[in-house]
């Protein structure tokens, strides 16, 4: 029987795999979502958010990775400094000199003076240094991407993509440039898809009349 490739996530704070797991991601973690199938109960449109497949699909695959502990990112209109705080001292803990503080930075001349970041962006990208690593199994990259129909609109993770073994370090976009924001610990920070590695060809045609017929029977 083949085996079933693994992807193997590894921590090094016991209890955070006990508290803050990564976990796959499911359509329920959201408030939002859970809002909008309370309004399919009496709101039943032909064409209903709640039973969007894109949605619903990209919203029940992949794992998602949370914050494990409170902090404060406090910024004063400037676009580039900011202060944090956080609950736990992490460059403290055991391992603290793998795992470094868990508030980092990557300054504006890293990305921001080759490519200009979106108007009201920090131009200082945040860095979560987690206590988290993976093994990706042979033949598989991750994708890290932004958790797409957040909750939380105060940041968005940076796309990237992994192989072999990697921290599971993550690069904030910050969205709030002049104020201080509490992040909860357990508040969901990225998400991560699994990709097969493998070539695919591509063709580019006309659609013709099967394709049109087909398509009558599709719902837009």
């Amino acid at each position: 029987m083949k085996e079933i490739p693994k992807i193997n996530f590894k921590c090094f704070i016991p209890d955070v795999i006990n508290n803050f797991p990564i976990k796959k991601t499911k359509p329920s973690d959201f408030k939002w979502f859970k809002k909008a199938v309370e309004d399919y109960k009496f709101n039943k449109p032909l064409i209903h958010t709640s039973k969007c497949p894109g949605i619903v699909s990209i919203l029940n695959f992949g794992w998602i990775q949370y914050s494990y502990q409170d902090f404060t990112i406090e910024t004063n209109g400037d676009k580039e400094n900011f202060k944090c705080t956080t609950e736990i001292d992490q460059k403290s803990l055991p391992n603290g000199d793998l795992i470094h503080d868990n508030i980092s930075d990557h300054p504006p001349e890293q990305l921001e003076k080759l490519k200009p970041f979106p108007k009201g962006v920090l131009h200082t990208m945040i860095k979560i240094q987690s206590p988290w690593i993976v093994e990706i199994p042979t033949g598989y990259k991750l994708l890290s991407m932004p958790i797409p129909y957040n909750d939380d609109n105060r940041f968005v993770a940076a796309h990237g993509i992994l192989k072999d073994k990697n921290w599971l370090n993550i690069q904030l976009f910050w969205y709030k440039t002049n104020s201080k924001e509490f992040v909860k610990k357990g508040t969901p920070l990225c998400q991560y898809l699994l990709i097969k590695e493998e070539e695919v060809d591509f063709v580019i045609n006309t659609i013709n009349e099967e394709d049109k017929n087909n398509l009558k029977e599709m719902k837009n």
